[in-house]
C-alpha cells in the first residue's frame, strides 16, 4: 500500500507511514463494527462478512474491537478457513470431554437428548442456527421441562466449544406436585406390601432413601444390632440401561447414617447377603404403583415414598433440621417447602373435622 501523504510504498495495514509518519487509519475511515453485547466477562457480537455471519468475542471490550476490526479486514480469512462445527458435534465433544465428571445416568440422558431432541438442527452449523426458532419448534411437541433440560445441554455444549450463549425465551415450566402418602395411607401401604418381593424397597423408601441409594445398598450397609443404615454411594442407570455403581452420592449431605425406625425392616433383611435390591428399578416402580392403585392410594412410585417420609416426619413434629439430616437433603428450602405444603394439608383436615362436628 502507499502512504496517503507522501505516496511511498509502506507495509500493508500500517497504522503510520515509516517515511513521513502520517497516520493511515483515522477515526473518520476506521473500520466499523457492531457494538458488542456483554455476558459475564465476555464481549461479543455477530458480524456479516462476504455474506456470512461470524461471531467475534473478546475478554474485554478493547479485545473485541481489535478482533472485530481485524475480522473485517484480511484476518477474516483465518475465521473462514476454520472448520465449522455442527450442533451434534458440539454435544458429542461436550459429553466425551466430561465423561469422567458427569454421572452415568446424566450421560445416558444426554445421549438420549442428542438422538431425540432438536432433530432438524443437529447437522447445522452452530453459528447459523436460529435458536429461538429451534426452541419454538421443540416446544410445540414437548413438555416445558423436557425443552428446558435439552436446552441446558445445548448451552453447556456451546460454552464448552467457546461459542457465546444466545439469549432466547423458553416455555414456562409448571411444577407438578409429586404424589405422597399421609400417615394413614402409609399404614395401609405397609400392611398391604407385607411379604411382597418389593416390600424391602418400600421400607427403605419410607426411611427417606433415594432410589439410587436403595439400589446401591448391600447387606453390609444394614446394622440390625445398632439399628442403622449406612448410606454410602449410589447406583444409577447408565448406558444401555445397565446399573452403574458410584462411590459418591447425589450431594455431600446424602452420605449419611440413617436410623431404622420401622422394626419390620430388620426382619426383611435378616439372612440376606450381597446387594439387597435385585429387582429392575422400572419393575419395582411399576409394582409399587400397581399396589397403590389397587388399594386406593396415590401412585407414588419410589421417590414419592421419600416425600411420604417427610410427611410423616412433619406429622410427628420432627424439626426440619432432623428431617434434613435423616433424609439427606442439602437444601433447607426443599424441606421447608414440603413442610409448608403439609401444614396447609393438615389445616384443611382440621377444618373438615370441625365442619363434620357441626353437620347434622
Amino acid at each position: 500500500m502507499k502512504c496517503k501523504r507522501c505516496k511511498r510504498e509502506i507495509a500493508d495495514n500500517s497504522i503510520y507511514c515509516n517515511w513521513c509518519g502520517h497516520q493511515q487509519l483515522t477515526a473518520s475511515n476506521e473500520v466499523r463494527v457492531p457494538v458488542p453485547k456483554r455476558k459475564g466477562n465476555t464481549w461479543f457480537a455477530q458480524l456479516t462478512v462476504d455474506g456470512q455471519r461470524v461471531y467475534v468475542s473478546g475478554e474485554s471490550e478493547e479485545e473485541y474491537y481489535a478482533k472485530a476490526r481485524a475480522a473485517k479486514s484480511e484476518l477474516i480469512e483465518i475465521k473462514k478457513a476454520a472448520p465449522k462445527i455442527t450442533l451434534g458435534t458440539a454435544i458429542d465433544n461436550y459429553i466425551k470431554d466430561n465423561d469422567a465428571v458427569l454421572s452415568p445416568s446424566t450421560i445416558n440422558a444426554y445421549k438420549s437428548y442428542r438422538k431425540t431432541r432438536f432433530k432438524g438442527y443437529m447437522s447445522a452449523d452452530v453459528e447459523q442456527i436460529n435458536y429461538q426458532r429451534m426452541v419454538n419448534e421443540e416446544s410445540r411437541t414437548r413438555a416445558p421441562k423436557t425443552v428446558h433440560n435439552a436446552w441446558r445441554l445445548v448451552t453447556a455444549s456451546l460454552k464448552h466449544a467457546q461459542f457465546p450463549i444466545p439469549e432466547i425465551n423458553l416455555p414456562q415450566k409448571h411444577k407438578a406436585e409429586r404424589p405422597w402418602l399421609d400417615y394413614q395411607q402409609i399404614s395401609i401401604l405397609l400392611d398391604k406390601c407385607k411379604g411382597k418381593p418389593y416390600e424391602l424397597g418400600i421400607l427403605l423408601g419410607l426411611h427417606g432413601l433415594r432410589r439410587s441409594e436403595i439400589l446401591h445398598l448391600t447387606s453390609d450397609d444394614i446394622d440390625t444390632e445398632r439399628g442403622l443404615i449406612y448410606v454410602r454411594g449410589a447406583s444409577v442407570i447408565g448406558e444401555n440401561n445397565k446399573l452403574t455403581d458410584k462411590a459418591t452420592n447425589k450431594t455431600t449431605s446424602s452420605t449419611r447414617t440413617v436410623n431404622i425406625v420401622i422394626p419390620r425392616l430388620n426382619d426383611v433383611v435378616s439372612g440376606k447377603k450381597g446387594r439387597l435390591i435385585t429387582t429392575n428399578p422400572t419393575t419395582m416402580y411399576g409394582l409399587i404403583n400397581k399396589l397403590c392403585e389397587k388399594n386406593g392410594l396415590p401412585q407414588v412410585g419410589v421417590h414419592g415414598l421419600r416425600h411420604s417420609f417427610a410427611s410423616l416426619a412433619y406429622h410427628l413434629g420432627w424439626s426440619e433440621l432432623t428431617t434434613m439430616r435423616e433424609g439427606g437433603w442439602s437444601n433447607p428450602d426443599t424441606v421447608h417447602r414440603i413442610y409448608t405444603h403439609l401444614a396447609a394439608q393438615d389445616a384443611n383436615e382440621d377444618i373438615q373435622r370441625m365442619k363434620k362436628f357441626y353437620s347434622p
